[in-house]
Parts: C-alpha cells; structure tokens; sequence
C-alpha cells in the first residue's frame, strides 16, 4: 500500500502545472467577468431591441412609401423613377435583413448560455 501511495504522489507531482505568471489566473478570472457581465448586460436590453426593432420597420415602411409617392410625382424620367424606387426599396431591404440578423443572435444568445459575447 506504502509503494502504491508512493507512486500515486509521483503521479500528481508529475501533474502540477507551472502558470505562466503571477497574475495569470486573476486575469483570467477578471476576462471571464468581463465577458459575463457583458452578456448581461446585452440580455437586460433584449426588450429595448425588439420594441425599437419594431418601431424602426414601421417607420421604415412609412418613409418607404412617401419616398416611393414623391418618385411618382416626380416630373422625371421614367426609368430614372424606376430605378430610384428600387434602390430605395432594395436599401430598406438590406436593412431590415441586417438588423433581423442583430436581433437573432440576440434571442439565439438568450436561449444558449454559453453562447460567447463577439
């Protein structure tokens, strides 16, 4: 029993990790703080993003369709007003998909714990 718990303490010594610094593990510890605290932080404001998320759609629609009824009234080329009205159309798109993708990893960050803070 004496050589097994004399082999045993050999094992564990061979075991022993040396850290880099001295400080290494507080700041390890602060980094995953940090990021904890972070993730909080931006759960805490889920709701403000989607009541903004929403409120920016409608009135993304609403200055959408002014803009689109002042191209029509407007005493320019007929495909000038074509292709002005599906750049805007197309920009509030590309928008709308950006911010869509902002607001899922948001919720997809809610729902997964471990989901890292970038």
């Amino acid at each position: 029993m004496d050589k097994q718990h004399e082999k045993f303490s050999k094992v564990m010594q061979m075991s022993k990790v040396e850290v880099p610094f001295d400080d290494f593990e507080q700041r390890i510890m602060g980094s995953i703080a940090a990021l904890e605290k972070n993730r909080e932080k931006a759960l805490s404001n889920k709701k403000y993003a989607i009541t903004f998320f929403l409120l920016g759609t409608v009135c993304g629609i609403m200055l959408n369709n002014y803009l689109m009824a002042k191209i029509e009234l407007a005493d320019i080329n007929p495909n000038l007003k074509n292709y002005s009205g599906i750049a805007c159309q197309i920009s509030f798109a590309v928008l709308i998909c950006f911010f869509c993708l902002q607001l899922w990893q948001l919720i997809y960050m809610q729902q997964k714990k471990h989901y890292p803070l970038s």
